[in-house]
Order: structure tokens, then C-alpha cells, then sequence
């Protein structure tokens, strides 16, 4: 099995990284574990204390437990930390008005819209956030993964769709539908892909880089086998 990386985004939040030499059950199997075995933290109680607003207090509740936050590597698996919310309106209020007790778990996106304050109207919560896997519940999720066989066409084909030039990993451009070389082998039913060359893609939600989140993802397929492989000892 070879990875290498092809191309990343400026912020690091989005990675394409070409797989060879590796099977299809075990690309899904890669997904899989970014999906729901990464560590996050979310909201998992809140107390609203005082809501006037035209929002029921379990529709808020919802939104808050969905905004992503900060990953901290040092932070206890048992650690319970309070965000705390007190605002009147009129105004707007955002995610960063969610005030965290630990600077190093806080909202990671501040500009998520939670409620709009009319006059007089107030909003009192606290919440709790604890540390959880995405297979727990999808507040938890903290980075998507998807991957596609790379199409089995000429080394020096260039006239490729935006679509197939991003199964091949090329960044974006291409060429109309109409002239793609894929599409006219597509519609032929005779387009092909490899058996063991995929474009995996990786996209983070919090402050971690997706580089990092696809490192830690082949760290917990490595202690799941050798977990399974002591078992079956």
C-alpha cells in the first residue's frame, strides 16, 4: 500500500491523497474510521434557564449540541467542559457567544447563527461538552471522507470533464462533457477503472488539519488489527 498526497487546501481543511496497491474493502474501511472512530468534543446536556424567544428551547438545544468545536489531544476522555451563554436582544446571536470554562475546547466556527433577539427578549443557557466518536451519535463527527477509483485511460490523455479529472486527482478545469474522453468511454460502456487506485479525499470540521485527522484514522485501524489479531491468538 502506497498514499501520497496530491493536492491540499490553502487551510489544510481539505486533502486529496492518491491510495495504490490496496483493495476496495479496505479505502471504505479507511472512510469508515474518519467518519466514526475519531475522537471530538460536542454539547451533550444544556440547561436553559431563561428563554423568551420565538424558538422552542429543544429546537436551540439541537443547534448548539451540532456546532463543531476545538480538539485538544491532552483534554481527558472523562473531562465535562461548561459553555455558557447570557444575551439580551436585539441582536443576533452567534456561536462565539458560547463562552467555554477551557480555552482549548471552544467553538471552532464563531460565526454560526444559533437564534435572533428581538427587544426585550433574553437567552440564559449552559451546556456541557464531553469528548465522543461519531459511531456514538453524529455530533461528534469532526471530518468526511469519500474516495473514488481512478479511471483506467492513456497516460497522456488530457481531454478530461471537470468530473473525471477530479477521479484522476488533476485539480479543477477540463474540458465541456461533450469532448471529455471518459464520458464518450462512459456512455460506450466501455470506460474502465482500476482495481487498486483510488483518490481518497479527506475534510476536517474543527481545528485539526485533514492531514491529521487521515494519520489518526490509520493509527485506529492499526490498534483495531492488532487488537483482533491478539484475539485470534
Amino acid at each position: 500500500m502506497k498514499a501520497e498526497i496530491i493536492r491540499e487546501s490553502g487551510d489544510g481543511k481539505k486533502l486529496w491523497t492518491k491510495v495504490t496497491g490496496v483493495d476496495t474493502e479496505l479505502v471504505n474501511a479507511l472512510r469508515r474510521t474518519v467518519l466514526s472512530e475519531l475522537p471530538a468534543f460536542a454539547v451533550d446536556e444544556i440547561d436553559i434557564y431563561e428563554n423568551n424567544s420565538v424558538f422552542y428551547s429543544d429546537y436551540l438545544a439541537n443547534r448548539i449540541g451540532l456546532v463543531p468545536l476545538t480538539y485538544e489531544e491532552g483534554v481527558g476522555d472523562d473531562v465535562k467542559i461548561t459553555l455558557s451563554l447570557n444575551t439580551e436582544g436585539p441582536c443576533i446571536v452567534y456561536s462565539a457567544d458560547l463562552k467555554s470554562t477551557d480555552e482549548k475546547i471552544k467553538p471552532f466556527n464563531e460565526t454560526i447563527p444559533l437564534a435572533k433577539l428581538a427587544q426585550n427578549q433574553r437567552l440564559r443557557l449552559e451546556a456541557v461538552a464531553i469528548k465522543g466518536k461519531a459511531k456514538q451519535h453524529a455530533k461528534f463527527q469532526c471530518a468526511l471522507a469519500s474516495y473514488n477509483q481512478v479511471p483506467d485511460l492513456p497516460a497522456k490523455t488530457k481531454d478530461l470533464c471537470r468530473m473525471h479529472l477530479a477521479e484522476t486527482g488533476a485539480q479543477n478545469g477540463g474540458v465541456e462533457r461533450e469532448k471529455c474522453v471518459a464520458c464518450k468511454l462512459e456512455e460506450k460502456g466501455e470506460l474502465k477503472y482500476k482495481d487498486d487506485e483510488f483518490i481518497f479525499f479527506t475534510e476536517s470540521y474543527n481545528n485539526l488539519s485533514a492531514e491529521e485527522h487521515l494519520r489518526k484514522a490509520v493509527e485506529v485501524m492499526k490498534e483495531q488489527a492488532a487488537a483482533l489479531a491478539k484475539e485470534l491468538k
